[in-house]
């Protein structure tokens, strides 16, 4: 199939000197990178799209904490008119880039797909036949095999973690629905400065600006608007300083997040970020995922309660001392569900065993609490 000429829009280089012949594998691929770069152009828009009209009506949604209503008017016009200028250049966009769609459904079209519409690209649907072609001979069906081993391997290892997992019992996590006081916030603070003094905490604007800083490589900043005892929710909003793809889909994790009127969820949430090109999701068990190589950003914290058995004083030491156990996610010490959570009942056959005991050197089943933070690729966790 001969390839198609570079599309209007495209402005071929006029060369001074005289060619032999123009190479049409170069042409094509010339055109593929500008149709790429464009299309990029276009998804960072349309991503940036999906947070202004938030971003526009959020006046609206805290009117009490402007003084005069021309201050919100004012306020309010000129995140109506940023939204209309991010608009009209995305529908710029879309319109410059028209022909890399009419190439692609021609394309299609001669390769014998019915319609030769361009369907949306799943990172799920199976690979293409191009992409087959080129794993085969001898070096390629190796890679392949051991592919396929280690893809078997993790499988499995997967299965058994999921086995051993479906024998812990999910708790829920309690969540504030009150307004936190000043004093609270500030113990929370104080104590998430302590825990991490490698993150830069900074409060602006009297103290209704937070501002954590997450140092180089990872480079993120972000803003918490703390909510005035005025406002209607006690919903902290959290924003960043840079609108990178990366950025985007943080804010978006941070702003769906659950327990969303809580500062220590909150603040804990934000440090997990501080390995986010090292952990790897929970779900797959892959750092990447997807043609856009996404990076799991979802974070999720589980407080999950399982049955151990508790060793006699003689063996195991008192009876305090073995309710506690260390975690490998951030040391903390993980109480049983009665310290952890006073609401927690424990079940009838949990203390059957101590009551039918009457020696001290029986082995009796406590319930122990763990809580730690679970991380998703957004394709995982839909």
């Amino acid at each position: 199939m001969a390839p198609e000429p570079i599309k209007p829009g495209i402005k071929a280089e006029q060369s001074t000197t005289p060619t032999p012949s123009e190479d049409p594998s170069q042409t094509e691929e010339t055109t593929l990178v500008s149709a790429l770069s464009l299309l990029h152009q276009m998804h960072q828009k349309l991503a940036l799209l999906r947070e202004s009209i938030p971003h526009m009506v959020q006046p609206i949604m805290k009117a009490s904490a402007y003084p005069t209503p021309e201050t919100l008017f004012d306020d309010f016009s000129k995140r109506t008119l940023k939204a209309s200028e991010d608009l009209v250049e995305f529908t710029k966009l879309v319109s410059d880039g028209k022909w890399i769609f009419d190439k692609a459904s021609n394309s299609r079209r001669e390769n014998g797909v019915e319609g030769g519409e361009v369907k949306r690209w799943k990172s799920s649907a199976p690979t293409p036949h191009y992409l087959k072609d080129i794993t085969e001979g001898t070096e390629g069906v190796g890679r392949d095999k051991e592919a396929k081993k280690e893809e078997e391997e993790e499988r499995k290892e997967r299965k058994r973690l999921e086995a051993e997992r479906n024998k812990e019992k999910e708790l829920e996590i309690m969540e504030v629905k009150e307004l936190e006081s000043e004093d609270v916030r500030r113990r929370i603070i104080e104590e998430f400065k302590k825990e991490h003094g490698d993150l830069e905490v900074t409060s602006e604007e009297d103290g209704k600006v937070l501002k954590v800083a997450i140092p180089k490589p990872v480079g993120l900043t972000f803003s918490i608007e703390m909510p005035q005892a005025t406002a209607e929710s006690n919903r902290y909003i959290v924003t960043l300083t840079t609108a990178s793809y990366l950025h985007i889909l943080v804010l978006r994790s941070v702003t769906t997040r659950p327990n969303a009127g809580s500062l220590k969820y909150l603040l804990d949430m934000i440090a997990t970020y501080k390995t986010i090109y090292k952990t790897k999701c929970n779900k797959c068990n892959k750092l990447t995922q997807g043609p856009k190589a996404d990076l799991p950003v979802i974070r999720r914290l589980k407080r999950t309660a399982k049955l151990v058995q508790k060793e006699s004083k003689e063996d195991g030491g008192s009876s305090q001392e073995n309710d506690k156990m260390d975690t490998t996610g951030d040391g903390k010490t993980v109480k049983s569900a009665k310290d952890a959570n006073p609401k927690i009942k424990k079940e009838p056959e949990e203390q059957k065993p101590t009551e039918e005991n009457d020696g001290a050197d029986d082995v009796a089943e406590i319930e122990l609490v763990e809580e730690f933070w679970v991380t998703y690729h957004e394709g995982c966790a839909a």
